[in-house]
């Protein structure tokens, strides 16, 4: 199926963190979890999320359930995978995990692609171990910004965490995964999934009178 892009789900890493937002009838939630495996073209298999990361998870996750599914693909650099799917069943033991019935057809997006506005925005970067780095976003996009941060220190191993960053001086933070750790003369550069809503960047844009109607959002 070429034109499903469906064979792409082959390079979602095993063991790498996966969005899943799980759809209601009056709202979405959103909870970061761990790819798990595909088993024979049926099922897309996850981790059921911690309490921690979904408190009352039995009440929003159950069979039947519709699903957005979106994670980054090993390969591409900054592609992103997202396909919507149902619940066909959770399983208990030996351990929770979450099978979703196989996609015909699935999205990419390249946050490449996207149109990234320059900015010199003060941030700060908080890790998943309570760190904070204090640095600058370089650009930014509806999906995605560029961190940068003057340190000799080796970050690499925050490549693929999760992260919040918090942009500008009102406090205002935002949900995300580090998706590349790259050094320059002064320090480093990260580059940020950014897993809030089109709606919330616009108005955060807005704010700080960048025009979101210079970014547009084409899947590939």
């Amino acid at each position: 199926m070429p034109a499903t892009h469906a064979d792409k789900l082959n390079n979602i890493p095993v063991g790498s963190l996966v969005d899943l937002e799980i759809l209601t009838p009056t709202s979405s939630k959103r909870v970061k979890t761990e790819m798990v495996g595909l088993l024979d073209e049926k099922f897309i298999i996850l981790n059921f999320p911690t309490a921690k990361r979904l408190p009352g998870g039995n009440d929003y996750l159950r069979d039947g359930v519709t699903v957005v599914v979106r994670a980054l693909i090993e390969g591409d650099d900054g592609q992103i995978i997202a396909f919507r799917q149902q619940i066909k069943s959770i399983a208990s033991h030996p351990v929770r995990l979450i099978f979703i019935n196989y996609p015909k057809q699935v999205q990419l997006f390249s946050l490449r692609s996207q149109t990234r506005i320059p900015t010199l925005l003060p941030a700060k970067l908080k890790l998943s171990d309570d760190k904070v780095l204090d640095g600058v976003i370089k650009d930014i996009s509806l999906t995605g910004a560029m961190f940068d941060v003057k340190t000799d220190a080796d970050l690499e191993s925050i490549k693929d965490s999760q992260c919040t960053v918090v942009l500008g001086s009102n406090s205002k933070g935002f949900e995300g995964e580090v998706c590349s750790v790259k050094d320059h003369n002064a320090g480093l550069r990260c580059g940020i999934k950014l897993l809030a809503s089109k709606e919330e960047m616009k108005a955060f844009m807005k704010e700080h009178f960048i025009d979101p109607a210079m970014i547009e959002l084409d899947a590939d």
